[in-house]
């Protein structure tokens, strides 16, 4: 009937899955860790050249999982200090080859790159997978739309309203000349949060105080 249709639909869009792992809208990844607690200072990565990188130095879609490794040693150290000192974290990251196959082989491969990084960081961080892009994506979750920054607030934040002022983005896409683009300093500025490029956290100190 129309009405088991259309609970069947929504049961896909917002369905469950193993370790924390949700879908939403067919076009949003969410792996969200009962140990991530609502805060109202919010530290936000970009994930692809942020937080990791390949090993072998193949592009982020093509590699396998086991390829991927922390962007430096500092990444580990840096994101414990800001869980420690108040810091929810979380990272926003476009996965347009993903695209609405949410468990086919690429968001396997999504899943099981942010399972490494979880046992590398040993610290609670929500993850938010943009998947669909241009007319696909209904909700506007790709960066640098902030959708998935309103679906963590709005559901997954436990009614705390972030702290801007406190809050902060940092991505690689900040429009520079070696940049692919700009959308994560465009998240950043649509958000109203302050942008960081990675060498500012990882390599120059603690960008954020």
């Amino acid at each position: 009937t129309t009405n088991d249709d259309d609970d069947a639909r929504k049961r896909r869009r917002v369905a469950p899955t193993n370790d924390g792992w949700r879908t939403f809208d067919d076009s949003l990844l969410a792996r969200l860790d009962a140990a991530c607690e609502p805060r109202a200072k919010i530290a936000a990565f970009d994930l692809d050249d942020t937080l990791q990188k390949t090993k072998s130095g193949a592009k982020a879609f093509a590699a396998r999982a086991d390829d991927f490794t922390t962007l430096n040693e500092h990444v580990p150290r840096v994101l414990r200090a800001l869980h420690d000192d108040g810091y929810k974290i979380c990272i926003f990251s476009n996965q347009g080859g993903v695209k609405g196959a949410l468990d086919g082989k690429r968001a396997t491969s999504v899943r099981a790159r942010l399972a490494l990084l979880a046992t590398t960081l040993e610290t609670p961080f929500q993850f938010y997978g943009a998947t669909q892009m241009r007319e696909n994506d209904v909700k506007k979750y790709r960066k640098g739309e902030i959708g998935m920054w309103r679906k963590m607030v709005a559901e997954h934040n436990g009614g705390v309203a972030p702290d801007l002022k406190a809050s902060f983005f940092v991505g690689d896409a900040a429009g520079r000349a070696q940049d692919h683009s700009a959308v994560d300093k465009e998240f950043a500025e649509n958000v109203g949060v302050r942008f960081f490029v990675p060498e500012q956290m990882f390599v120059e100190g603690e960008a954020w105080k």
